[in-house]
């Protein structure tokens, strides 16, 4: 009698523990929501300027999603060209912001909005065009990697009007070693700076290396204008590191085009002379060669023969890989792999001109003029 109620019991407990471990498991499970209701911009059509620069113009709110337990999303916005929206690489180019925490809601004002549409997505300034403005919500893992549960998306889109400003792009100033006398980081003087243009961890400059201590090398840093980190000598002469010592190159002295990324630690060094092509010299990449001038810090070519509707370019390295050309604004671009964009440059009007090529105030910042002689 003992053993059937000593068992009856034990089953009961057994069926008790079931039930409840059963009912912490559903607690744990993550159901994925149908959709995220409420995702809006609080405007529609934005016109940015000068005046708004300061000044919230959008905000985009959300209603937190329910995943049937617990759990905290990662929130992020993306921000894309309509156009790159559909197809096998869809969003692939977006720009990505983070909200922080459980916020359902991200406000921009008039500068960050602006600098993302032109120095970001390469907006054209003054046009009102499309954009796609995706919310994601996904769960995350400790590790930061997503979990089983697939992302959740909500799509809108919004009309805006960016405007050209006066771009300060994030740059790493040089500071030289050893005998190399250079200007305080803080003036981020043209010919010693690399400037991020997509405001990521990639930055660019061509830098002229004096051979200040007299045996054909340099030594030298590099200082954030964003949180004043100094970067120097990492593991090799390609790499650099927070708190490394002098990088060192030689020989010198050389122009050069000079990249960093800190997102992999590395620098390369590529040395660089610039010619015109065009149909001046029947698109030569030799023929009319510019020298580098120290004191004013530009490439430079004098009396070179030009007719108005005719064009040119800038080619470096007698190669079409290094080559700068203008865009829609005439504004200088990068006309090499592997977009190869850009448009030649037209000449405005017949006469012997002296052309200068300044690339001393880092990338995003490229200039030429034609100065008829």
């Amino acid at each position: 009698m003992k053993k059937a109620i000593y068992s009856v019991l034990l089953f009961s407990l057994l069926s008790l523990l079931f039930v409840s471990c059963q009912k912490d498991m559903e607690k744990t499970i993550l159901v994925k929501p149908a959709s995220i209701q409420g995702f809006s911009a609080s405007v529609t059509d934005i016109l940015l300027n000068p005046d708004n620069k300061t000044q919230t113009v959008v905000t985009f709110k959300f209603e937190e999603p329910s995943y049937g337990t617990d759990v905290v999303p990662s929130y992020s916005l993306q921000f894309d060209i309509p156009s790159d929206t559909t197809g096998p690489d869809a969003w692939s180019k977006a720009v990505v912001v983070r909200l922080t925490g459980n916020a359902v809601e991200r406000s921009f004002n008039g500068a960050d909005l602006n600098a993302l549409l032109v120095n970001q997505l390469n907006m054209k300034p003054g046009t009102k065009a499309d954009l796609a403005v995706r919310l994601v919500s996904e769960i995350l893992k400790t590790t930061g990697n997503p979990s089983s549960v697939a992302p959740v998306y909500s799509t809108i889109t919004i009309a805006v009007t960016p405007f050209e400003d006066i771009v300060i792009y994030p740059a790493l100033v040089v500071k030289g070693g050893n005998s190399w006398i250079t200007p305080p980081p803080g003036e981020r003087a043209p010919g010693y700076v690399l400037t991020s243009a997509g405001f990521n961890s990639k930055y660019e400059g061509y830098l002229n290396l004096p051979d200040a201590d007299g045996w054909g090398g340099d030594a030298f840093q590099l200082v954030s204008s964003t949180d004043q980190k100094v970067y120097g000598w990492g593991t090799s002469a390609t790499t650099i590191a927070e708190g490394g010592g002098n990088l060192w190159l030689t020989p010198s002295p050389v122009y050069m085009k000079v990249n960093v990324d800190l997102s992999t630690n590395a620098i390369s060094y590529t040395p660089a002379s610039f010619s015109i092509s065009g149909d001046h010299n029947s698109w030569s990449t030799t023929e009319t060669p510019m020298t580098y001038d120290v004191t004013a810090g530009v490439l430079k070519a004098t009396g070179v023969s030009l007719t108005a509707g005719k064009a040119f370019a800038f080619i470096g390295n007698n190669s079409w890989d290094l080559s700068y050309k203008v865009d829609e604004d005439d504004k200088l671009v990068f006309a090499g792999p592997p977009n190869w964009g850009g448009n030649n440059i037209v000449v405005p009007a017949t006469g012997t001109y002296t052309i200068i090529l300044d690339l001393s105030r880092g990338a995003g910042n490229y200039t030429y003029s034609l100065t008829e002689e």
